[in-house]
């Protein structure tokens, strides 16, 4: 096959990949929308429960009632189907790394009515975490009724992930750098037109049920000014050290829900429930992922210490609704915690070093993006989700510093990629094989630190069953290469499973 027939060749199914990623970008669209309507919904009617309770004690009997009920259907299933448990990221991550299977339609429609009623009741846990598997599912999905195997079959899964990201928090961007920084960690052409087509599509069915408004809209249009740069450094150390110990609570607290046996795993998240009630009856501003206690921050000045009472309380809870193993994420809940560290830091600026108070929102916005990279270490990811959720880019520069700081102190400290573990927890090693898979093909770059680079294409230690088939040297490829040509190149090949 010639140069010019083959490149024909792949624009043609760059093309298909495209074509496909818009059909699953539509499908996730319409799923994560109904998926926000109905939390909405839910939680303004467990809001109004709680709210109840004051001016009718007796009303708590049937709030009790609903959230046994809650915890009976979320705990079934749990049962039924555990890969719903948590976020739902974890599990995403290690299917597109080949180590794990799932049942798409199992996951699909039990992780949506488990998520819908989860996030109904109030608890510390996001729509995000789901909201990713929900479009990993439908990535899967599709990819199985058009028969697709190996590494395109698994760029279908992380498409529709790249999809549930953006529909859910109306940011295309973040949704496909999540995919090609936190899933694949290499950038390919093929990934990134596929996660940003399914990204733009699902985002623009979204936009159509809830509008162009950013999800937080916190207008803040002046530029923090470079003479106080020097005041991100300390906030980057601060939401850096809270986010590693973060980070390590939602390792630890998941084993010691492990240690209760007088109720079974899957009625755990029934704990986590109950407690939720006198947070709903006495703080109901703070229920929920935490958008409503972010805008709350952002618009009100609130008294220090209630700030610093909201930090204890969601970080405390937050660990313990996730530990419990409910079907829902963390990502709002890691922005919630930043911005509250960001104002409370603010406020101390304002008090210690006449920091005008119009920058405690600047502080706010930055600490959001600083935590949630300390926790995740998805620097890029953070800085693209901040700046789509607020819809502002005037201080991406000062946003930016706080994110490296914040990256840096966390690792450091020793924190790991929190999702990566979390994966490697889910599959302890062993690996899946999907056995219609004949054929998968792996590609990389050779950089020049790579001690394979200056050794001839003969001496490499190649898989038993590899085969080479394609050199690329300065985005030219040559599919006759020489087995004696120097490994200055990118490299794909093809090779069977065991």
């Amino acid at each position: 096959m010639d140069t010019v027939t083959t490149n024909h060749f792949l624009s043609i199914l760059k093309l298909n990949f495209i074509t496909i990623s818009v059909v699953i970008g539509v499908i996730t669209g319409g799923v994560i929308s109904a998926f926000r309507l109905l939390i909405e919904a839910g939680l303004k009617l467990s809001m109004v429960g709680y709210a109840s309770i004051k001016h009718q004690p007796e009303m708590i009997l049937v709030v009790i009632l609903v959230l046994l009920m809650i915890t009976v259907a979320v705990g079934l299933l749990l049962r039924l189907e555990p890969n719903i448990r948590g976020s739902g990221i974890p599990q995403v991550e290690a299917q597109v790394d080949g180590v794990f299977e799932l049942n798409w339609f199992s996951v699909l429609w039990k992780k949506f009515t488990a998520g819908v009623l989860t996030n109904s009741t109030g608890i510390f846990v996001g729509r995000e975490g789901p909201s990713i598997q929900l479009g990993a599912a439908v990535g899967q999905g599709l990819a199985a009724g058009l028969k697709q195997t190996g590494a395109t079959r698994r760029l279908s899964i992380a498409t529709g992930a790249a999809a549930g990201l953006s529909a859910t928090f109306s940011a295309p961007l973040a949704g496909t750098f999540f995919v090609i920084e936190g899933m694949y960690r290499r950038f390919e052409p093929t990934i990134c037109l596929s996660a940003l087509t399914s990204a733009l599509c699902s985002n623009f069915i979204s936009e159509r049920v809830f509008g162009l408004n950013p999800v937080l809209p916190i207008f803040y249009s002046q530029i923090y000014p470079p003479n106080n740069y020097w005041q991100l450094l300390p906030l980057g150390v601060l939401v850096g050290g809270l986010g590693f110990i973060y980070n390590r609570g939602l390792l630890t607290v998941p084993k010691w829900f492990q240690k209760i046996k007088f109720i079974p795993w899957y009625f755990y998240p029934g704990i986590a429930f109950l407690l939720v009630i006198p947070i709903g009856i006495f703080f109901p501003a703070t229920i929920g992922g935490g958008a409503r206690l972010i805008l709350l921050t952002a618009t009100h000045k609130l008294p220090l210490s209630l700030i610093l009472f909201f930090i204890v309380l969601r970080f405390t809870f937050g660990l313990l609704s996730y530990g419990s193993g409910v079907p829902g994420g963390f990502f709002l809940p890691l922005l919630t915690m930043g911005a509250l560290v960001g104002v409370a830091y603010g406020m101390l600026l304002v008090q210690l070093v006449d920091l005008p108070p119009e920058f405690v929102t600047n502080l706010l916005v930055f600490g959001m993006a600083g935590y949630l990279t300390a926790v995740c270490k998805a620097p890029f990811t953070a800085i693209l989700l901040i700046t789509e959720l607020v819809g502002n880019t005037h201080n991406f520069m000062a946003l930016a510093t706080v994110v490296l700081v914040a990256y840096l102190t966390s690792d450091f400290l020793g924190a790991q990629p929190i999702y990566h573990v979390l994966a490697a927890q889910l599959t302890k090693g062993q690996r899946y094989l999907n056995s219609l898979d004949q054929l998968d093909q792996l590609c990389f770059t050779i950089t020049q630190t790579s001690p394979l680079v200056n050794e001839f294409v003969e001496t490499i230690a190649w898989p038993p069953t590899a085969r080479l088939i394609t050199i690329e040297r300065h985005q030219q490829k040559n599919y006759t290469a020489s087995r004696y040509e120097t490994c200055r190149w990118r490299y794909t090949h093809l090779f069977s499973p065991p």
